[in-house]
C-alpha cells in the first residue's frame, strides 16, 4: 500500500507584532505589545517557543495558555535558563582546565616531553597514528602566540611538548584523544579525579562535553532529557556519595562534576550554584530545571 505524500509546509513569515497578536489570541497575557514585538524580533519566535509550549494546555482545542501566564513569565523562564547555561558553562570549564592538564601531566610523566613518538603511549599504532594526526592538525592551524613562537624557534621535534600542545586542544579533542591513549595513562588520569572505573570515567567526560556544546551553542537545557547520560559510579569515595538523581536530568551530570572536582581539590559547587538560579525564578519548577 502506497504511503501518502506529506504535505508541504505553507506557513508565511510573520513579524513581531504578528506573533505577538497570534499569541494574545491564545490567552497569553501581554500588557506591552510593541516592546514583547522588539523582544520577539530581537531573539527569534523559534527560540522563544519551547518555553511558550511549557505555559499552554496542551489538553484544549488550539492549546490556549493557562489562564493568567503573562508575557513576562515566559522571558522570566527564558532568563532562568540563560543564567543556567552560563553557570554550567563555567563549571564545565572548569573541569577542562583540570581534565586537559592531567592527561599531558600523565603523558608526560610516562612518556617525556613528547609523547606523540611512543607507541606505548597508546592504544596501539593505528590509535597513535590517528592522534597524530590530529595534533599535528591543530598545531599546524593554531594561531596561538605559543605555537607560532615554536614553530619559529624549533625545527625539532615537529609538535611542541605536551604541556603547551594540550593548550591548543579544545575539550571535544581532548576527549577524543583520552579514549586512545594507553590503559594505563586513561586509568591513572581517572583516579586523579577519584573515578576507580575508567569506562565510566570516559562515559562522564562524553556528558560533559555533550553539556558544554549544549551551553556554547545557548541551546535550551529548560525541561530537556539529556542524550547522553552518566553511568554510576559503585564505589565513589568515602564520604563523597552520589545522590540517585534521574540520568536524564540535568543535576545527575552536575553531581558527577561536583564529584570529580572535590576529589581534585577544586570544588565548583555546581548542583548548589544551579539551585540557587532556579530559587531566585519561582516561575520555574525545579523538575522543568532538570533537579
Amino acid at each position: 500500500m502506497a504511503v501518502p505524500p506529506l504535505p508541504s509546509y505553507t506557513k508565511p513569515h510573520a513579524t513581531g507584532l504578528q506573533r505577538v497578536q497570534h499569541l494574545r489570541g491564545l490567552g497569553l497575557v501581554v500588557l506591552r505589545p510593541n516592546v514583547a514585538a522588539k523582544k520577539i524580533d530581537a531573539i527569534g519566535y523559534e527560540r522563544l517557543r519551547i518555553y511558550l509550549l511549557s505555559r499552554r494546555d496542551h489538553s484544549l482545542p488550539n492549546k490556549p495558555f493557562l489562564p493568567g501566564v503573562t508575557y513576562k513569565d515566559i522571558l522570566s523562564i527564558y532568563e532562568c535558563d540563560a543564567k543556567l547555561r552560563d553557570a554550567c558553562f563555567f563549571a564545565v570549564g572548569q573541569f577542562e582546565i583540570h581534565f586537559r592538564n592531567s592527561v599531558s601531566e600523565r603523558l608526560s610523566q610516562n612518556h617525556g616531553s613528547h609523547p606523540y613518538s611512543d607507541v606505548g603511549a597508546f592504544k596501539d599504532s593505528k590509535a597513535q597514528l590517528k592522534c597524530l594526526q590530529t595534533f599535528s592538525s591543530i598545531y599546524l592551524s593554531s594561531k596561538d602566540g605559543r605555537a607560532k613562537h615554536y614553530r619559529d624557534t624549533y625545527g625539532h621535534p615537529f609538535l611542541p611538548p605536551i604541556w603547551r600542545m594540550k593548550e591548543f586542544l579544545t575539550f571535544g579533542k581532548m576527549s577524543f584523544i583520552f579514549k586512545d591513549l594507553s590503559k594505563n595513562i586513561r586509568d591513572d588520569v581517572a583516579a586523579d579525579f577519584g573515578v576507580s572505573a575508567t569506562d565510566v570515567f570516559t562515559n562522564w567526560i562524553d556528558c560533559l562535553v555533550d553539556l558544554r556544546n549544549i551551553c556554547a551553542h545557548h541551546d535550551r537545557l529548560f525541561n530537556r532529557s539529556l542524550q547522553k547520560q552518566p553511568g554510576r559510579l559503585r564505589s565513589p569515595a568515602p564520604g563523597v556519595p552520589l545522590v540517585a538523581t534521574p540520568k536524564q536530568k540535568l543535576k545527575a551530570i552536575l553531581e558527577c562534576l561536583d564529584y570529580m572536582m572535590n576529589h581534585r581539590g577544586s570544588p565548583v559547587k555546581a548542583v548548589d550554584m544551579a539551585r540557587k538560579i532556579i530559587s531566585k525564578y519561582p516561575k520555574v519548577s525545579l523538575a522543568e530545571a532538570g533537579y
